[in-house]
């Protein structure tokens, strides 16, 4: 019941938040059904880590949570792939800047539906081109995909924690200058300075403390990886 209650607060303060911007959109019943579906899903995820300060990750709470969330998504999903067959991305004409954010950042965290990620991005493009979606979102769904398909990256966007030397790295890039290249266009520092800033920021999952003031180059969100690693997305 607390997690019900807690989920429903989280959801009136950014649904009231995004309501503001969905007045001019051309589809607005799908902007609020975007931003409940993501804000559903971003509670769990944000109650999972709060609890990971407390406990184990293979902790009863923990697999609880990782339940919660794993239901979530295939709900998220399902709903997601309507949204995309029946109306193409959502961009910001659509639904408004902050709402096609919020979709991309579901699928960026469908891993376990590749080709579903792979349909987003090819849909993503043409939005893209036209300055209706983010293309540092979609720099990131690119380097996904190509990550899930066991290819190197493009833009170094994929890092891990490497439990065994305590420092994050790349996934495997096509490029080590060509990926610094396109970071740039961008707007990214190049790969070594990220990965430095990032080491300095965190341990694992966790932000160290006390913290730093260092620039916020890119915005860290981790997950769980397969191998027990950690698989850092910055958006």
């Amino acid at each position: 019941m607390k997690y019900f209650l807690f989920s429903l607060m989280i959801l009136f303060f950014l649904s009231g938040t995004t309501a503001q911007n969905i007045e001019s959109v051309t589809m607005p019943d799908l902007a609020q059904k975007i931003t409940y579906l993501s804000d559903k899903y971003e509670g769990i995820r944000n109650q999972k880590n709060e609890m990971l300060l407390k406990f184990q990750p293979n902790s009863r709470e923990i697999k609880d949570l990782d339940a919660r969330l794993a239901d979530q998504m295939k709900i998220n999903y399902a709903a997601a792939k309507k949204m995309l067959d029946a109306n193409g991305f959502p961009d910001y004409d659509m639904v408004g800047e902050p709402v096609t954010h919020k979709f991309w950042m579901m699928v960026q965290q469908m891993d376990a539906y590749p080709e579903f990620q792979m349909q987003v991005l090819r849909n993503m493009a043409g939005a893209v081109e036209q300055d209706k979606a983010d293309k540092l979102d979609f720099a990131y769904l690119t380097d996904r995909v190509l990550l899930n398909q066991n290819k190197p990256q493009h833009y170094g966007t994929q890092v891990y924690y490497d439990e065994a030397e305590k420092t994050y790295k790349p996934h495997p890039v096509d490029n080590l200058a060509r990926t610094n290249e396109r970071r740039v266009a961008l707007g990214l520092p190049a790969l070594d300075v990220s990965l430095a800033s990032t080491n300095e920021k965190y341990e694992g999952a966790i932000k160290k403390e006390p913290a730093k003031d260092l620039p916020q180059f890119e915005r860290v969100q981790s997950a769980d990886a397969p191998g027990g690693s950690r698989r850092v997305r910055n958006y």
